[in-house]
């Protein structure tokens, strides 16, 4: 009796138009986005209830003396207030408010704009552990939440006045801004240098953004006096022991911060779909919550790029940074 010869155990290989169906399924980490988005969404929103409960807390920075600014910068500092306000309503209605009303949900750009207030919330983490951001008491102020956040040191002051009416915005046109502009400026550079290479793009795109932030942190500082850098890296800062010094890595973090924006942008532009990196595998979620995970998937980026690209960077060459600035009076905790 012959036994047939056993074959071996194969698995048939998909057309190629089923593999790149399963690849296309399982690409995306959307739901681990999304859950990172919820986690600081809670960690953010302990913070806040806590600290507008808080009596000491909530409640302005004291304005120490004997210095007083110059009237025309308490003028300046005003207009530098309503303007940042202005921007931010201006991003909020073209990017939020009329998208959806026109189609129902939210664009990507008005993800971003979200995810960037909702990221404004780690600007607790500046002086978690010393004054390295100083801050002009006679910004619009209610103190701030620092104390309610996680990692906060101790014997870190928690009195001083954070802006609620300039900061925000900056975490918008510093971010969602400089990307929808970025992403304007490709096409005419791209006619205008047909070979400009994707590395030669993106690092003429994070010049400009670098210059972008160096002028006009230098400006505000300069003329309003609304913030300081306290304590720095002297190696890595320009006008060292000043008022007026600044750390060259701050507006490199920002622009790097920037330039990850602009990426997740162009990425959107040119997928098929319309789906920036993050967003992808939204469609594992059943129809009703797609949407809220796609935009908890970009405020989680948002809030994630924020605290690694900036925040821990800007700590950690602060703490170990000896350049002291000459601060008024006004410009210290209380």
């Amino acid at each position: 009796m012959t036994l047939a010869k056993s074959q071996p155990f194969e698995i048939p290989a998909p057309s190629p138009e089923t593999a790149a169906s399963t690849v296309s399924d399982r690409r995306g980490a959307a739901t681990v986005w999304a859950g990172l988005g919820v986690l600081w969404l809670v960690v953010a929103a302990q913070a806040l209830v806590r600290w507008g409960a808080s009596p000491t807390e909530f409640a302005p920075a004291p304005i120490l003396g004997p210095d007083v600014p110059a009237e025309w910068r308490l003028v300046a500092l005003r207009a530098l207030e309503v303007l940042s306000v202005g921007v931010l309503l201006g991003f909020l209605w073209f990017c939020v408010v009329r998208p959806w009303r026109q189609r129902g949900r939210l664009s990507l750009d008005g993800k971003f704009v979200l995810g960037g207030l909702v990221a404004f919330v780690a600007d607790g983490f500046l002086n978690s552990n010393a004054y390295l951001f100083a801050w002009n008491s006679n910004n619009v102020n209610r103190g701030v939440w620092t104390s309610f956040l996680p990692f906060h040191g101790g014997g870190a002051t928690t009195r001083y006045a954070e802006s609620l009416l300039w900061g925000p915005p900056m975490y918008v046109y510093f971010c969602a801004g400089v990307a929808i502009v970025a992403c304007r400026a490709v096409a005419p550079l791209r006619r205008r240098f047909p070979d400009l290479s994707n590395v030669a793009l993106f690092s003429t795109i994070w010049v400009g953004e670098f210059v972008f932030d160096f002028v006009l942190e230098n400006l505000i500082i300069r003329t309003t006096h609304g913030y300081a850098y306290a304590q720095t890296l002297g190696g890595a800062t320009l006008w060292a022991g000043q008022l007026y010094q600044f750390p060259i890595y701050e507006s490199i973090l920002v622009a790097t911060l920037g330039c990850l924006y602009t990426w997740m942008r162009m990425a959107a532009l040119q997928d098929p779909d319309g789906l920036s990196p993050v967003e992808r595998g939204f469609h594992r979620w059943r129809p009703a919550l797609r949407g809220p995970v796609r935009t908890l998937a970009v405020i989680g980026f948002c809030s994630v790029a924020t605290i690694l690209i900036y925040h821990l960077p800007f700590n950690w060459l602060g703490l170990i940074g000896h350049s002291m600035a000459a601060l008024p009076s006004y410009l210290r905790p209380g």
